[in-house]
């Protein structure tokens, strides 16, 4: 008896480890299956395989979601890890308050921190999304417009690297033209980036050197003094859509090879960007900039170029407030803030000025004092 119980207990015990073998053999199975289903089934399956393996991080996937609304033009879509970091995300702003209040955060926010190869009709920001502008004659609610485009969002939260960057631009391209063939928007589709092709965050250059270049009116209009033997950093892309200009002052510690603080901001924003950019500093506080204006923060000039709206801006850095030598500190006075202002309309004028001449623009219209 005592035998046949010790043999029962020897099976019993073989049986239980056989099932924990079991267990553990099919959760390791299921975890890379369940990877493959989410990557596969991300965004409709469009997400291409390459560009996906190479933006994600080294983790499992979590989740991923996806919504299509056709009457509003509407699309979204999300790919999650298992920690609740979004691998890839999609959005689409079509005309309407989504769309203000997302081309709001661009207008108060930073400048386009890369500008796109290939003439794409877009920008990077400095948190990886790539933002284009396809074109979507008929997309909307209201009739088909010649120059209507639709603004697509695309987030690669992990991508750092020149290749994961190369990836993430090609992932946005595809990923917008897949969205506007859904909308029925009718519009061209945007090229293919060319291989290797990544987002261009510019060039450093003395200042001296910036003349003749698309970012010259930061060499020849007069700058405050600590920006005269600046560096400026020249990121204007091809065909002109979104081009950004910054004066940066002399780094004053360190070994000197990175740039100081960012003084004076210049960027051009062509088609939508232009007339719906909704920007802080405006007279009344915040607008739609589809006429010149000035304050002592920001200019704005604005002019046409094929048919499409292009506008201009100059600002101040982030975190820099323009003062003379010996000034004292506190809130401008009023002549303080009229020097101000009249600097950088100076700044946007020679800004505009070139950038007419080069994309043969026609109608410039420049700030007056306020």
């Amino acid at each position: 008896m005592e035998n046949w119980a010790r043999r029962h207990r020897v099976l019993l015990w073989a049986a239980v480890c056989a099932l924990a073998v079991l267990v553990a053999v099919g959760a390791s199975v299921r975890a890379p299956l369940k990877d493959w289903w989410l990557a596969r089934e991300a965004c409709g399956g469009k997400l291409p395989g390459g560009d996906l393996k190479t933006v994600r991080p080294d983790t499992r996937l979590g989740k991923q979601e996806e919504s299509f609304d056709e009457e509003l033009g509407e699309y979204h879509c999300v790919l999650t890890t298992d920690k609740d970091k979004v691998v890839v995300a999609v959005d689409t702003y079509p005309d309407g308050a989504d769309r203000d209040e997302e081309m709001s955060f661009i207008g108060s926010g930073r400048p386009p921190y890369a500008v796109l190869p290939g003439g794409l009709p877009g920008f990077e920001t400095d948190n990886s999304v790539v933002y284009l502008m396809p074109e979507c004659p008929r997309g909307g609610k209201r009739p088909a417009a010649e120059h209507r485009r639709l603004l697509v969002g695309t987030w690669a939260y992990f991508a750092e690297s020149r290749e994961e960057k190369a990836a993430m631009l090609r992932l946005a391209v595809r990923m917008t033209n897949e969205v506007t063939e859904k909308l029925g928007c009718g519009g061209t589709p945007l090229p293919a980036p060319e291989d290797g092709a990544v987002p261009d965050t510019g060039a450093y250059v003395p200042r001296a050197e910036a003349k003749g270049t698309a970012c010259g009116a930061l060499a020849t209009a007069g700058v405050p003094a600590e920006g005269r033997d600046g560096q400026v950093r020249i990121a204007v892309a091809d065909g002109g859509v979104v081009g950004r200009c910054t004066l940066h002052a002399p780094r004053r510690d360190g070994d000197g090879t990175r740039p100081g603080e960012s003084m004076v901001e210049l960027t051009g924003w062509l088609g939508d960007w232009g007339p719906d950019l909704r920007v802080t500093g405006s007279p009344k506080g915040e607008g739609v900039f589809r006429e010149p204006s000035s304050t002592d923060s920001r200019a704005w000039a604005v002019a046409e170029c094929d048919g499409e709206n292009i506008g201009f801006a100059a600002q101040w850095g982030e975190d820099y407030s323009y003062g003379k030598a010996g000034e004292k500190s506190g809130p401008p006075t009023e002549k303080q803030r009229a020097e101000r202002s009249a600097l950088l309309r100076e700044y946007v004028a020679a800004f505009a000025k070139d950038q007419v001449r080069r994309g043969k623009c026609t109608g410039l219209r420049l700030p007056t004092a306020p």
